[in-house]
């Protein structure tokens, strides 16, 4: 029995000492996570990283190609006392090095913002209306057919009405396509297969049920424009693209001509019924819709697939929800969209690897269970924000003053703040089904850990903190918005990190009440699959390939340049 403890204590201790995430950073800094104390300036600098060396050796002979500088660390401070250790990626028996994580060096990252990027959903319904009631058309399984068949010609480049148009290589748009779905099952019975979202097949029972019920009778089609359209054009070209190549695949198959009809149309398409992934954000941002800045984060949160895929396991869909989130919001829109340069990877990486954030999260919920028998049962009022935030802070703390392994991983007080923020954040959503009560758990764990440390991270990381105490109340409407419908521009904030403590909260309060999505169940529909691209169900497996070079990306321009 170690001195001092009582039975429960020890049984604590040696609980502690098998976890999970100290055999993951023992097996990666190969060290035990008893000792205190490190031999520093032995381990080579940037060479003891396999892929670091590799970027070195390239460098090399760039510089003699192009007679200019290049890629040097040594112009860095490489003082050697930083041991660069592998990731190992949580229950994934993966290892990958940290700068195959960015994401300008993961194919699959980048597939996952092109993915969403080029994602829009068009209400059919009110054009079938005016194809009716103003054209005189007669709208048909047949017809409904016809279009779709059209439209999957016309999304990628191709012409409908002039054949003499330049059109754009297959092979270049591959990945754009058009589906359907509604929640009307005899409708859907009517149409081609082949061109049908089936959301019997794709959901739980359960959840199909409830889906198709908010869906009703409408109809919509999901539209993926290629990945090459988004690329060149950006991520705004998404809505007007998915407008256009559906006005030419209905004035095709209905025979439509004339000024008049063709504006109704025009207008109705362009600005009455598609629907984008991510709203118009401030111009200042210089982003159009559809970027991470603009998404809304209850959208996020229906983006992820897992909880369709494992229902039994919850805690994999809200680990994977801060996970994308922490791509989005942290490493992508506040680093590389608003900073450029250096994208620190480890935004991405510290949430998925070495079992630690996966062993608070689960504490976490164990707690909630225990507290109050189960989840979605806390009572929202400040006294459950309270506990929820002091257990998370007082079990990250403990976990952080005893082993110096994870405070070697999580290297910064940005880092470990991060940590505490979204696993108390989605903890509060799981006890009370409320993201409110789970975003304000996350804030108040953040002023504990200052209270208790000192510092969370760089300068100003607490400022959005303090902030959001007051501002994540209101709904002024200049101001604010319901928590699942805001996004990482909203107003009255000044975010420079921690953006994921909100997606955390909001999937955590899924959870927590139940159902089939968080938001809104036409974006749950539109990732429920995908043909070609990110595997949003399988979120870490999808990033490994990336991380490996087994990703294959698509909006490849091979198909029209040299061989390589």
């Amino acid at each position: 029995m170690v001195r001092g403890l009582d039975k429960k204590e020890e049984k604590k201790e040696n609980k502690k000492e098998d976890a999970a995430y100290l055999k993951s950073l023992e097996k990666v800094f190969q060290a035990s996570s008893k000792e205190k104390h490190t031999r520093f300036y032995e381990f080579g600098a940037w060479r003891q990283s396999k892929r670091k060396t590799e970027f070195y050796d390239y460098a090399r002979k760039l510089e003699k190609e192009m007679g200019i500088p290049r890629y040097n660390p040594d112009l860095g401070i490489p003082l050697g006392q930083r041991k660069i250790a592998p990731y190992s990626i949580s229950k994934e028996n993966a290892v990958v090095e940290g700068d195959d994580m960015h994401i300008c060096n993961n194919a699959a990252i980048m597939q996952l913002f092109d993915d969403i990027a080029r994602t829009a959903i068009m209400d059919l319904t009110p054009i079938h209306e005016i194809m009716q009631k103003r054209l005189g058309k007669s709208v048909t399984p047949e017809s409904v057919n016809r279009v779709m068949e059209v439209w999957n010609h016309t999304i990628g480049g191709a012409a409908a009405v002039q054949e003499h148009m330049f059109e754009i290589n297959p092979m270049l748009t591959k990945d754009g396509y058009v589906k359907i779905f509604s929640g009307n099952d005899k409708i859907m019975e009517l149409i081609d297969k082949r061109i049908v979202v089936d959301i019997n097949k794709l959901f739980p029972p359960e959840k199909a049920s409830i889906i198709k019920k908010d869906l009703g009778d409408r109809m919509f089609a999901l539209v993926r424009i290629p990945t090459i359209a988004v690329r060149n054009y950006g991520s705004a070209m998404t809505k007007r693209w998915a407008a256009t190549t559906c006005l030419s695949a209905f004035a095709n198959a209905y025979g439509i001509s004339g000024e008049t009809a063709i504006n109704t149309l025009v207008y109705t398409l362009r600005h009455q019924t598609v629907i984008g992934v991510g709203d118009t954000i401030a111009v200042r941002y210089g982003r159009g819709e559809n970027s991470p800045g603009g998404i809304p984060y209850g959208y996020i949160c229906d983006i992820v697939q897992t909880d369709r895929l494992y229902p039994d396991d919850p805690i994999r869909y809200t680990l994977d929800v801060a996970e994308i989130s922490s791509i989005l919001l942290d490493a992508g829109w506040l680093q590389e969209f608003l900073a450029g340069g250096l994208g620190a990877p480890v935004r991405v990486l510290f949430l998925m690897s070495n079992d630690v954030f996966d062993s608070v999260v689960e504490h976490m919920a164990e707690y909630v269970l225990n507290r109050y028998g189960g989840y979605g049962k806390a009572p929202k009022t400040l006294a459950t924000i309270e506990e929820i935030a002091n257990e998370a802070s007082k079990y990250c703390q403990d976990i952080y003053e005893t082993s110096p392994l994870v405070c070697e991983m999580l290297f910064g007080g940005s880092l470990r703040s991060r940590t505490l923020a979204y696993s108390a954040a989605i903890a509060g959503g799981l006890a009370s089904g409320h993201p409110m009560i789970g975003v304000e758990a996350g804030h108040l764990s953040q002023m504990i850990r200052k209270e208790r440390a000192g510092r969370l991270g760089f300068f100003a990381q607490d400022q959005f903190h303090h902030q959001g105490h007051a501002n994540d109340w209101t709904l002024l409407t200049d101001q604010a918005q319901i928590m699942e419908m805001r996004n990482a521009s909203y107003p009255d904030y000044n975010v420079v990190a921690n953006l994921t403590t909100f997606p955390s909260a909001i999937a955590g309060a899924y959870i927590g009440r139940g159902g089939a999505y968080a938001c809104n169940p036409v974006i749950k529909v539109a990732f429920a699959e995908n043909l070609m691209g990110f595997d949003f169900a399988n979120l870490r497996k999808t990033l490994i390939k990336g991380a490996m070079r087994e990703f294959m990306p698509q909006g490849e321009r091979d198909a029209v340049i040299p061989s390589h």
